[in-house]
């Protein structure tokens, strides 16, 4: 009975894999404002800081707003930041 649920598991992991959950996008400047302005109505990136790894960043809006873009699972997820 263990070995079929671990099989089971198993099986899961690796479907989740082969239809890409294990991407990790990798950001960068262009990329980060593109995604930030697409999320945020009326947001006009200026600038863009990278982390080290590419998996987050922090856009500088013309309108003096902040945006945190990062990596959640293989897509980006947009913060404001005040």
């Amino acid at each position: 009975m263990i070995f079929v649920s671990i099989l089971g598991i198993l099986t899961l992991v690796m479907f989740a894999r082969a239809i890409g959950f294990a991407r990790n996008p990798v950001l960068d400047v262009e990329e980060a404002r593109r995604v930030a302005e697409a999320q945020m109505p009326g947001f006009r990136g200026v600038d863009a800081v990278i982390d080290d790894g590419g998996r987050a960043a922090r856009v500088r809006g013309s309108d003096g707003r902040t945006a945190r873009v990062r990596g959640h699972g293989d897509r980006w997820v947009v913060e404001v930041e005040r």
